[in-house]
Formats: C-alpha cells, sequence, structure tokens
C-alpha cells in the first residue's frame, strides 16, 4: 500500500513517466540500430531479422513492454497535466507563459500521436494486418524478406509522411522529455539545465533525422526493392 501511495503522489508519477521515458528511448537506440541495416542491403537486414525470429518469446516480451510503457507514459502525462491545472482555484486574466517551448506545448499531441504510431507500425510490419501479402515474401534464402517488406512498405508516400510526421513529433516530445527529466531528478542549476536542455535537443534531432533518413531514402529511390 505504502508503494502505491508513493506512486500516485506528483513525485512518484514524474519519476515513472521519466522510467517509461527512458525505457522507450533504449528501445529507439535498439530499432534505430535494426532498421540502419537496410543501407548495407538485403542480406544484411533478413539475416538480422532471422535472428531475432530465434527468440520470439523475448522479442514479444519488448513488444508488449514496450505498448504499456508508452500508454502508460501518456495516462501520466495526462494525469500529472490535469492535476496542476486543478490546482490552480484562480485562474489569471491575463495569461502569461513561462517561456514555454514548443515541444512542451505539443507533449500531449505529439504523445497520442506517437501511440497512434506505434500501434499502426506493429499492424503494418509485425501481425501484417494492413498488408498482409508482405508476410509471405522471402528472400533467395528462404527468410522472410523483411528489407523488400520495408522497402514496399515505405514506397506509399502516405505511409513514409505518417512516419517522417511521427519522427518529427517525437523528436519534439524527446527533447522536452530530456529537459523535464533533468527537472524530475532535482537538477537545480541553471548552467547544467541549460546544457542538458541544448544535449537533449541535438540527441532529438540526431534520432529524428536517421529514422526519417529510411523512408526518404526509399522515397528517392536510393534504397531500391531487391528482386
Amino acid at each position: 500500500m505504502r508503494v502505491l501511495a508513493i506512486f500516485s503522489s506528483t513525485i512518484g508519477k514524474k519519476f515513472l513517466v521519466a522510467l517509461t521515458g527512458l525505457f522507450m528511448v533504449v528501445f529507439l537506440l535498439l530499432h534505430l540500430a535494426g532498421n540502419l541495416e537496410i543501407f548495407s542491403g538485403q542480406d544484411a537486414v533478413n539475416q538480422y531479422a532471422a535472428f531475432l525470429r530465434t527468440m520470439p518469446k523475448v522479442l514479444w516480451a519488448f513488444r508488449i513492454a514496450l505498448i504499456v510503457a508508452v500508454v502508460l507514459h501518456i495516462y501520466l502525462t495526462i494525469s500529472l497535466t490535469t492535476r496542476n491545472q486543478n490546482a490552480r482555484k484562480e485562474r489569471y486574466h491575463l495569461k502569461r507563459s513561462r517561456k514555454a517551448t514548443l515541444s512542451s506545448r505539443t507533449m500531449m499531441l505529439s504523445g497520442l500521436t506517437i501511440l497512434a504510431f506505434v500501434c499502426y507500425h506493429l499492424s503494418h510490419y509485425t501481425l501484417g494486418i494492413t498488408n498482409p501479402e508482405f508476410m509471405a515474401l522471402t528472400d533467395a534464402h528462404g527468410r522472410h524478406d523483411v528489407y523488400n517488406m520495408m522497402v514496399m512498405g515505405f514506397r506509399n508516400p502516405l505511409i513514409s509522411g505518417f512516419y517522417i510526421l511521427a519522427q518529427i513529433l517525437l523528436a519534439f516530445h524527446l527533447s522536452h522529455g530530456v529537459s523535464s527529466t533533468a527537472r524530475t531528478l532535482g537538477v537545480s542549476s541553471a548552467v547544467l539545465y541549460d546544457n542538458i536542455r541544448v544535449l537533449g535537443f541535438i540527441f532529438a534531432f540526431v534520432i529524428a533525422v536517421l529514422y526519417i533518413s529510411i523512408p526518404l531514402s526509399v522515397l528517392l529511390g536510393i534504397v531500391p526493392v531487391v528482386s
């Protein structure tokens, strides 16, 4: 009961927001490393995918944990926002922004968009719901042809556009998340906080650019379908 009381408090919820955020960052980095294999060619991608298929329980446990983390992250963020708004018994006639950044003002939108993207991404490439024909693709070695599946998917401008939009919103979300986590962990030095904020922006920007480079390369024909 004491543990529940701690995590139902504002500090506890902020800690869980930071913790779930950290888990998602780890996933982003691991997922990015695998996705960038597309620039190494069909064999590299399919070999990597075949390796992941040798441990399905671990893979699905990670996917489920990701969905839980995203949902919990959004729920707690909404809960904290609502609590802060309810704590204000009187509203100022003149609203003054405390230098709110674009990333902080779009946290709710970016979070919900990212959740929608994760669900669609799993339906598209993992579960084969949106394009079941992709699941039957095989390469010359009889392996699931993940490379061509990715390329054929990203050749659709609407899918690539949604992917790119999600990455841009993710960059805003991640940038603000890094600075918020620093506050949650008690960083009080203005100089240190500003340095963390800048590093967070650079980190989010690099991650977004690398992710966006994949569908963009497909649309530009740099990464072609292999017959």
